[in-house]
């Protein structure tokens, strides 16, 4: 059986269906000139397509209409001039049209745009004309009616869990992607985030099984390391980034799914492979059993200036072992045994060589001696490190200048996932508050790629126009807020 066609079938039998609305902006009609504007508003974010009608007033238009068209997240990106951005990223990933019509007609454009607010100019036309019928088509493979709704005593986290499932919804068209805005790919980690808060949110496993499979069926780097992205269109492609933390946490993936699905029949697909990526890490351990470096972008973490991510790394690949033993032994599996062995040896290895009793930290001797959030939060994820000493250890790095902090909600998730794990439910909640709750105060309709309370223009590509303001990996608030009931 030539694996890579199994998977993929199994993945075509497992696509979503598309739930569609229709979206009336706030404005009817435009009467223009060359020269004029109107901004429009849905309401909401929504992903999908544009459909307009244009007509001529009293004269016969005897040449072409030109307009320039241009679909924004927020106002930012409508009033902001698109010839001064930089790129950072390919400036094409900016959703702006210049579009020749010949007569008076009704427009679908082809492409699908993600946004709240379209500008439409008129660049030329020979005589006055009238924009009428406006409306968006927008697209999920998420069944709102699954949702169900939540009352809780803080307005805030309401808002907060209603942004983070919008955000969820909009990223979920024909898998889990990682902004519907730009890039428009699969990575394993959004999925696994993504398929976190389906789970308690719209409850859509096939899309996860879809997923899986997809990944499954990449091309596997020289260590054997799982592709990290994954394009469906206009054909199945497999990145060539192939991170590690990524493929380790695809293993987590697929224990989660089993958590909340009992579907062993996907398990048993996909445990060679899972089993595989462990082998695989294991080979980069020194006799230490620290990971040491690679070359080329070995890890993601999070996207912080200058991070050394190996302690981190560290911390990831014990929380994989840990997640993967447990499901083994569940099912029955044996080699178990060997993972469980293997966890407790990297978990005493990690705190004897990693951990600086005269510093209360971990620093890595492989990290350029650097202190970080990511370090400690995936230790205590890992379990190298637990109850008060853990929580001490957590808060003083989160309050440490000097410490490198996450950027990303991204590593923010795990931050919390970490305060849970050790019973800090008041102070997950403080911290959701004021982390994602600051990109609502600030008027967020989905939650953003990336965010820094203290730098709002923050840009992991040093311009903040070509950020994604509806990411996938931002909305697990809702997952924390349902799964806790705060």
């Amino acid at each position: 059986m030539n694996n890579k066609n199994y998977f993929l079938t199994k993945a075509q039998e497992n696509f979503p269906q598309l739930y569609y609305r229709k979206l009336i902006p706030d404005i009817k009609t435009f009467n223009a000139d060359t020269g004029d504007s109107v901004i429009l508003d849905l309401g909401e974010h929504a992903v999908g397509h544009f459909t307009f009608r244009f007509d001529n007033q009293d004269d016969f238009v005897d040449a072409p209409v030109r307009l320039v068209i241009k679909f924004g997240e927020d106002m930012y990106e409508i009033e902001r001039d698109f010839s001064t951005y930089e790129p950072g990223l390919s400036k094409t990933w900016l959703q702006e049209e210049i579009i020749n019509l010949d007569f008076p007609q009704e427009v679908t454009m082809p492409r699908r745009y993600s946004c709240r607010y379209i500008k439409i100019t008129v660049d030329f036309t020979p005589f006055p004309i009238t924009f009428t019928d406006f409306y968006f088509t927008a697209s999920t493979s998420a069944d709102t009616s699954l949702l169900q709704s939540i009352k809780n005593e803080d307005p805030l986290l309401e808002k907060i869990d209603t942004v983070a499932t919008d955000t969820l919804k909009e990223c979920m068209q024909t898998f889990f992607e990682d902004g519907p805005k730009r890039d428009r790919r699969l990575w394993i980690g959004d999925l696994r985030l993504e398929a976190l808060t389906n789970y308690y949110t719209f409850k859509n496993y096939e899309i996860v099984k879809r997923c899986l499979y997809l990944f499954a069926a990449g091309d596997l780097n020289d260590l054997g390391f799982l592709p990290s992205f994954i394009y469906e269109t206009p054909y199945y492609f497999s990145g060539h980034a192939n991170i590690a933390d990524y493929a380790l946490l695809y293993v987590v993936s697929v224990c989660d799914y089993y958590e909340h699905t009992g579907d062993i029949s996907v398990v048993n697909d996909l445990l060679d492979l899972c089993k595989g990526q462990l082998d695989s890490f294991e080979k980069l351990l020194d006799e230490n059993l620290i990971v040491i470096p690679q070359d080329g972008w070995f890890s993601f973490i999070d996207w912080c200036p200058g991070l050394s991510g190996l302690t981190a790394l560290q911390g990831v690949y014990l929380y994989t072992l840990e997640r993967f033993s447990a499901l083994l032994k569940k099912i029955g599996d044996e080699t178990y045994i060997k993972y469980s062995e293997l966890l407790k040896k990297v978990r005493t290895a990690s705190k004897t060589h990693l951990f600086d009793k005269s510093k209360n930290a971990f620093i890595n001797y492989l990290d350029k001696g650097q202190l970080s959030v990511h370090s400690h939060v995936w230790m205590i994820l890992g379990g190298a490190i637990d109850g008060d000493e853990a929580k001490n250890i957590l808060l003083a790095s989160l309050e440490n200048s000097e410490a490198k902090q996450p950027c990303t909600p991204y590593m923010r998730h795990y931050v919390t996932e970490a305060m849970f794990k050790l019973g800090m439910k008041d102070e997950a909640i403080e911290y959701i508050k004021k982390f994602w709750g600051g990109m609502v105060e600030k008027g967020a309709d989905t939650f953003w790629e990336a965010y820094i309370p203290e730098n709002p223009d923050f840009s992991p590509y040093d311009d903040r126009l070509i950020n994604s303001l509806c990411h996938a990996w931002s909305c697990t608030p809702s997952y924390f807020i349902r799964k806790y009931q705060l």
